[in-house]
């Protein structure tokens, strides 16, 4: 379950921050060129996603700590991601392990 939280969340942010107008958006992930091209379905879609990222976490954690853990899972990725982006290091290459990694950590520690 926290592992589609982050997915999600990440998903979320990454469809807005890839919009951006101010800054060039390097294409690693292929998914920039339709972000730029389609700007206002992808902030929907960035919007709904996180939305429903909120919506996941309060219903695992509760009302209070959801949207306290919801806000520090946001704050982190989002920090992450405008931090690695510019750095060129957010490619499939790095999603994937990173994934698998922290789904087969919340997993093994059930």
């Amino acid at each position: 379950m926290i592992t589609a939280i982050l997915i999600l969340c990440f998903t979320g942010f990454y469809l807005g921050y890839a919009t951006t107008k101010r800054q060039k958006v390097p294409v690693h992930l292929h998914i920039e060129n339709w972000c730029q091209k389609k700007s206002k379905v992808a902030n929907s879609l960035g919007y709904v996603l996180l939305l429903f990222a909120c919506s996941l976490t309060i219903y695992h954690f509760g009302w209070g700590s959801g949207i306290f853990t919801f806000s520090v899972i946001l704050m982190t990725i989002a920090s992450l991601v405008i931090l690695l982006q510019p750095l060129h290091l957010i490619t499939f290459k790095t999603l994937i392990p990173t994934v698998l990694l922290i789904f087969l950590i919340e997993f093994s520690l059930l």
